[in-house]
């Protein structure tokens, strides 16, 4: 661990966390291109705490808007599915030898998921965040497919943002929706993965300082990338564009093998 790999790898978290482009997946693609040794599963989900935290500051009006029962029972209903997918895919999927190929091939999935989303909902901007739109555009039977999304998202390549977003937006949400409820269930399932991870884990005082660095860093970027996803839903872009990006990104990578 040195200071050009945390600060590198929490610019990359920062940025695609949030715009559906799969954050893991890029980590994955940036440690093996610039020569980072192993790729540390530890090192990632601290980084991933520190744009939990920039959820938290970005959404924190809106979030203390739900505190209401109906949308508590969303998302128990998101986070049950996503919690028993990450346990076995973390028990029988090696996320420290992840081969490029399979990341490029998730990857392409997640294109795909984000274009057809794009080709069936057209309300991508047309109301705002509040209790009332949450809950008359998500039940429980939709809440419980959108963790399932976002529990099969812990596959580096699928995107957790672009998975829960398409799905929300392939069931009938509106954009703006579809985004805080992506964002507000993985706060839980973000924090559970920390406290898994980081409770048994031993990082050295000589790498420490790198990690606050890594996961400050991801903090910052993480905020205004959330600004740049507010807009992109506002002004109505079409998510079609990450869904180019993802493919080209994935052909290159089979291509250079």
């Amino acid at each position: 661990m040195d200071l050009l790999q945390s600060i590198i790898l929490g610019i990359v978290q920062g940025i695609s966390e949030f715009l559906p482009i799969s954050s893991d997946g890029h980590l994955v693609l940036m440690q093996r291109l610039l020569g980072f040794e192993g790729g540390s599963l530890v090192f990632n989900v601290t980084l991933h705490a520190g744009t939990l935290l920039s959820i938290l500051c970005f959404y924190y009006r809106d979030l203390l808007k739900m505190f209401d029962w109906k949308f508590i029972w969303l998302g128990i209903a998101s986070s049950v599915p996503t919690a028993i997918i990450g346990l076995l895919m973390k028990k029988y999927f090696d996320f420290e030898n992840t081969s490029l190929h399979l990341v490029a091939l998730f990857f392409a999935i997640s294109g795909l998921a984000l274009f057809f989303a794009q080709k069936k909902n057209t309300k991508l901007g047309r109301d705002e965040v509040s209790l009332a739109n949450v809950l008359a555009q998500i039940d429980l039977k939709m809440a419980f497919f959108i963790g399932v999304a976002q529990g099969l998202a812990v596959l580096p390549g699928l995107s957790r943002s672009g998975s829960t977003i398409a799905t929300a937006l392939l069931l009938g949400c509106s954009g703006p929706v579809a985004a805080f409820y992506s964002f507000a269930i993985s706060i839980p399932a973000v924090f559970g993965a920390c406290l898994l991870e980081l409770s048994d884990a031993t990082i050295s005082s000589q790498d420490m300082p790198f990690y606050f660095i890594g996961a400050g860093i991801s903090f910052v970027v993480g905020y205004f990338a959330l600004h740049a996803l507010s807009f992109i839903f506002t002004k109505r872009i079409s998510l079609a564009y990450f869904s180019y990006y993802l493919w080209a990104l994935a052909l290159l990578m089979v291509a250079l093998g």
